[in-house]
C-alpha cells in the first residue's frame, strides 16, 4: 500500500522485550488529553466472531505517564482503566500483553514470530476512536518481515497509519520470517503470508488463490475495493477456521493438507469464503454490524445473509474457477441438505433467531445444541441457493443472486456508505427478482417451515433421492472411550430420550448382550417397535431401562440429474454449473 503521512493524534508503540515469555509491551500515546480523566478499554469480542471472549484477561502489568509523573491507572471494571491527567497534557498508557494462542481470533508471541489480532491485542482510548493513528513496531533483530494491511508511514521504518481504531482493530499484523508471495487480481496486489511450515507448493497455492480471487472480483466488475490484500495463512498441527477483515483474511489449516485432494479442496473453500467477505460483511453488511461497540454484544438477525450467502458462494466460486466438478459440487450441496435435515433443531429454531442468538447458541454450544438449534451458515446457504433459483426462474434466466450482491454493494456501500436493514434487503431482492419477496423470506427465515428442496431441484433439472436404509434406532450417537460405549448425543423424541438415557451415560448391554464398541444410529438384529432391555451406567451407578426401537430418522440425500430436461432446466444448468 502507498505510504501516507497522516498527522496522528494517537500513537501506538509495540515492542517485544519478553518475547520468549510470550509478552508484548504496548504503549498508547494520546497527544492531548481531552479532559482530566482518560479511559482505556480492551474489546471484549472481535467482529466476525460473535462471542464475548474477554480479551482483557491477557492484559497484565499496566501503568501510565501524564505531565511530569507516572502512576498506576485505576481498573474500574473488567476491561477498562482510568487515568488522571490535566486537560491538554500528553498521556502515555503502557501495558504488557500475554499472547500464547495462535488463532484467527487471538494473538501469539514467541522469540520466533508474533501474530497480533487487533481486538485481542490493542486497547483503545475512549473518546479517541475516530482519531488518526500511527503504530510503530520494534521487532526483534532476527525478524525480517512485518506484514500488515495498512499504509506504511513515511516518517519511520516499521510504522503504519490508519484513520481510526476500527481500521486498526481490523488489521492483524505478522512479524517474523515468513514465506511470502505476491500476485494481482483486478490490478490490486495480493500477498500470501505463510505462517508456519507445511507441505505446500507456493507456486500452486498462488495460482489457485488467484483463480478464486479473479473469479470473485468478476461479480463486482473487477472493481476491487482494496488498495492491497493479504492472505495470512496459519499452518498448524491442529486447528482450523478463518476470519475476515476489511483488507485481509486470516485462515488456519493443518500444515499437511496441501497434497490431499479433498482436505485441500475444503481449504480452498475456506479461502473462497473469507475472500468473499471482502464484499459481503465488510462492505455489504447488515446495518447493525458497524460501527462496532467493542464493549458488548452487537445483535443482528441477518447473520444468515452475512454468512449463509457467503457459504453458498464459496463452493460456487470453486465450481466457476474449475476446482469442483459437477458431481463434487452437487455433493457439496447435498451435504448441506443432509446436515440440516439430520438436525432436530430445524423444527425448533428459525433462521433469523439462529442469527440473533449466535452469542449464546452458536458460539456456546453444548451436548443438546443439535436438538434445539441450527446453523445460520448451513440453513442460510440453502436459502441462498433457493433464492438464486427463484431469481433465475422469475427473470427467465436474466438475473441471479450475483445481481442482488452487486446491487447491494452499489446501493448501500458505495452510494449511501452504510449497511442495510432487513426490509431493505428484501426490497433489493424484489427489485432484482421483479416480484414481491416478503412471503419467501417470511416463510424460510422467520419460521421453521421445511425447505421445499424438491420444488427447487425440479426447477433446475435435478432430483433429491434419500439413500438411507430403514433401520431401527435408539436415536443416539456414541463414542468408544477406554473400551466403553459412551453416549455423545441423544436425539429429542427418540426411544433413548423417552427411556431416560443421557449424554455421557455408558451403554453397557442390550437384551443382556454386552456392548464392546460404539453404536450409532442403528441397532442391528432388531426390528422397529421392538422393546429392548438396556443396562447403562451414570456416575458409576448401574441402571436398567426399556426402550421401544423407532425407525431411524437419519437421511442420506443425493442429488441426481433428471434424464429428460426442459429448455429452462437446460438453461439453468448451463448457467449454474458452468
Amino acid at each position: 500500500m502507498v505510504a501516507s503521512n497522516l498527522n496522528a493524534s494517537v500513537n501506538y508503540e509495540v515492542s517485544f522485550p519478553k518475547a520468549n515469555q510470550h509478552y508484548a509491551q504496548i504503549t498508547i500515546e494520546v497527544d492531548k488529553a481531552k479532559s482530566n480523566v482518560v479511559r482505556f478499554s480492551m474489546p471484549v469480542w472481535t467482529p466476525g466472531s460473535y462471542k464475548v471472549r474477554e480479551f482483557s484477561q491477557h492484559v497484565d502489568k499496566v501503568w501510565y505517564e501524564a505531565g511530569d509523573g507516572s502512576s498506576n491507572p485505576v481498573r474500574i471494571d473488567k476491561n477498562t482503566w482510568e487515568c488522571a491527567a490535566k486537560k491538554g497534557d500528553k498521556l502515555r498508557f503502557t501495558y504488557e500483553l500475554y499472547a500464547f494462542k495462535l488463532g484467527v481470533r487471538t494473538s501469539y508471541i514467541d522469540q520466533h514470530m508474533a501474530f497480533l489480532h487487533g481486538p485481542s491485542a490493542f486497547i483503545y482510548a475512549e473518546g479517541y476512536e475516530n482519531e488518526q493513528i500511527e503504530i510503530l513496531f520494534k521487532p526483534l533483530e532476527q525478524w525480517k518481515n512485518i506484514e500488515m494491511p495498512l499504509p506504511r508511514s513515511k516518517k519511520a521504518n516499521h510504522t503504519f497509519e490508519c484513520a481510526n481504531y476500527d481500521l486498526l482493530a481490523d488489521s492483524p499484523v505478522a512479524l517474523g520470517n515468513f514465506d511470502i508471495n505476491t500476485y494481482h487480481t483486478a490490478g490490486v496486489p495480493h500477498t500470501i503470508v505463510m505462517i508456519g511450515t507445511g507441505n505446500y507448493d507456493m507456486g500452486k497455492v498462488t495460482s489457485d488463490f488467484k483463480k478464486i480471487t479473479d473469479e470473485e472480483a468478476k461479480m463486482f466488475d473487477n472493481k476491487h475495493p482494496s488498495d492491497q490484500y493479504i492472505h495470512f495463512i496459519q499452518n498448524v498441527d491442529k486447528g482450523g477456521g478463518g476470519l475476515e477483515h476489511l483488507n485481509c483474511q486470516t485462515s488456519q489449516v493443518n500444515r499437511w493438507v496441501y497434497d490431499k485432494e479433498e482436505p485441500y479442496l475444503k481449504f480452498l473453500g475456506l479461502i473462497s469464503h473469507e475472500y468473499f467477505h471482502l464484499w459481503n460483511v465488510k462492505r455489504i453488511r447488515p446495518i447493525e454490524l458497524g460501527p462496532f461497540d467493542y464493549n458488548k454484544e452487537n445483535y443482528t438477525d441477518l447473520l444468515w445473509v452475512a454468512e449463509g450467502i457467503t457459504s453458498y458462494f464459496d463452493d460456487l466460486f470453486l465450481k466457476r474457477a474449475g476446482f469442483h466438478t459437477d458431481e463434487s459440487y452437487l455433493k457439496a450441496v447435498a451435504y448441506n441438505i443432509n446436515r440440516l435435515e439430520n438436525q432436530p433443531g430445524k423444527n425448533v429454531m428459525s433462521l433469523d433467531q439462529s442469527s440473533k442468538l449466535a452469542w449464546v447458541k452458536a458460539y456456546l454450544s453444548n451436548e443438546n445444541s443439535n436438538n434445539v438449534t441450527i446453523s445460520y451458515y448451513n440453513k442460510g446457504m440453502l436459502v441462498a441457493w433457493m433464492l438464486d433459483v427463484e431469481i433465475f426462474s422469475s427473470t427467465n434466466g436474466d438475473k441471479r443472486l450475483d445481481d442482488v450482491m452487486l446491487t447491494l454493494f452499489n446501493r448501500y456501500y458505495k452510494d449511501l456508505n452504510r449497511g442495510f436493514s432487513y426490509s431493505e434487503f428484501v426490497e433489493t431482492c424484489a427489485d432484482v427478482c421483479g416480484k414481491p419477496m416478503n412471503d419467501f423470506f417470511d416463510r424460510y427465515t422467520k419460521t421453521t417451515e421445511a425447505l421445499p428442496y424438491d420444488d427447487y431441484l425440479k426447477t433446475t433439472g435435478y432430483a433429491l433421492i434419500n439413500k438411507a436404509e430403514e433401520k431401527p434406532s435408539l436415536g443416539i450417537t456414541t463414542k468408544s472411550e477406554n473400551g466403553k460405549c459412551v453416549i455423545s448425543f441423544v436425539r429429542s423424541g427418540s426411544s433413548a430420550a423417552e427411556a431416560g438415557l443421557s449424554v455421557n451415560d455408558e451403554l453397557i448391554s442390550i437384551n443382556g448382550w454386552r456392548i464392546i464398541d460404539k453404536i450409532n444410529t442403528s441397532v442391528p438384529g432388531y426390528n422397529t417397535d421392538t422393546e429392548v432391555d438396556l443396562v447403562y451406567a451414570r456416575d458409576g451407578r448401574m441402571y436398567g431401562a426399556k426402550a421401544a426401537l423407532k425407525k431411524s430418522e437419519t437421511v442420506k440425500y443425493e442429488i441426481t440429474a433428471e434424464e429428460v430436461l426442459t429448455e429452462e432446466q437446460k438453461k439453468f444448468q448451463k448457467v449454474w454449473l458452468n
